[in-house]
């Protein structure tokens, strides 16, 4: 939904002159310009977070709290194998083992009771995923993270306006990541948000996305070491994603309306943001699900993707002995179904 809003923001910024307010070294500009500032201000607000911090990709977003938790060679991450790739694989950036953790059966997100199985005294995060707008099971699985002392990393690229018994997704876990990428909810083309209520996290975050170590020695007292990237927000991606974000609750909206033509499960408690409708062939009506398509031009798709530890390159990494049964049974009779026209 692009419209005379956006166009008018990335006007506006034209003329200013600064297409990034960027810089790395310390100073006010070390936190970008007033687009990238009046964004980030207006997500927290709108998410209910405290810290909101604007990058270029969700999947820099995943790295910047892998790096902020501090994950390091040896740890145990354990991840989704049922999602797209980037959440499993980037413990492996930083030296860490993905350990692949099964999928529940009717809202395929992370299985709480297969996470606790999957915890060693190597665990250091967890990361899960809003598979298609649907949020992670949040009471248990932050539960078992808490009495284990590990971080959850949420991924709610998917997931942008859900919700779990009121809250937000995105805002659930220690971490979280949103998208805005160009066939999300709201987009900018490519982009990213990352959110905490932790003052240290949110901290580490903007360190690690822009030059950390090139800011250790203006600070008093230095900080802590952190090699840092350049993954940040330029004023014009800002500019659109403000736009877009007053349209969220009025997508969410249309998502939701069609909803009604799918025989897609809720988790109890959660309000899903429907970035797929998903269903498995036991659970399908054909005459609904044939009305629907006709009516309304959706696209439909009978799987999803094959299970991440049987991609090649977690098969040369020793993956091909794993099992995660609900994951493969899932994916063998899934289906998917979105609009074909952007909302």
């Amino acid at each position: 939904m692009l419209g005379k809003e956006e166009k008018l923001a990335v006007t506006r910024v034209m003329e200013s002159g600064i297409l990034s307010g960027y810089r790395g070294s310390w100073g006010d500009y070390f936190f970008g310009g007033e687009e990238v500032k009046a964004l980030e201000t207006e997500w927290a607000a709108k998410f209910n977070v405290k810290h909101a911090i604007a990058c270029n990709s969700a999947t820099s977003g995943l790295w910047l709290a892998c790096a902020a938790a501090g994950i390091k060679a040896g740890d145990d991450v354990i991840v989704s194998p049922y999602t797209m790739t980037c959440s499993a694989s980037m413990p492996l950036h930083f030296g860490a083992v993905p350990v692949f953790a099964d999928v529940e059966p009717d809202y395929f997100c992370l299985d709480a009771d297969d996470i606790e199985r999957k915890i060693t005294v190597e665990t250091k995060a967890i990361i899960v995923v809003d598979l298609f707008g649907m949020p992670y099971d949040a009471d248990k699985i932050n539960a078992i993270a808490k009495k284990h002392n590990i971080i959850v990393i949420e991924d709610a690229a998917q997931a942008c306006g859900a919700t779990h018994k009121g809250r937000h997704a995105g805002t659930l876990g220690d971490i979280g990541v949103f998208s805005l990428n160009v066939h999300k909810h709201i987009q900018c083309g490519e982009g990213g948000i990352v959110v905490t209520d932790n003052d240290d996290l949110a901290w580490r975050i903007r360190l690690a996305m822009n030059h950390g170590e090139a800011v250790e020695n203006d600070l008093q007292p230095p900080y802590q070491n952190i090699a840092g990237m350049n993954m940040r927000m330029t004023e014009l991606s800002a500019a659109i994603a403000r736009e877009q974000l007053k349209k969220l609750d009025d997508i969410l909206e249309v998502y939701r309306v069609y909803a009604n033509y799918f025989p897609v499960k809720i988790t109890p408690g959660c309000e899903s943001a429907f970035y797929r409708y998903a269903w498995r062939d036991k659970d399908l009506d054909i005459s609904l699900i044939k009305w629907a398509v006709e009516r309304k031009t959706f696209n439909v798709k009978h799987h999803y993707i094959k299970p991440i530890f049987q991609m090649p390159l977690f098969q040369s990494l020793g993956y091909d002995t794993y099992q995660c049964l609900v994951c493969k049974e899932v994916n063998e009779d899934i289906i998917l179904a979105w609009p074909k026209e952007a909302i």
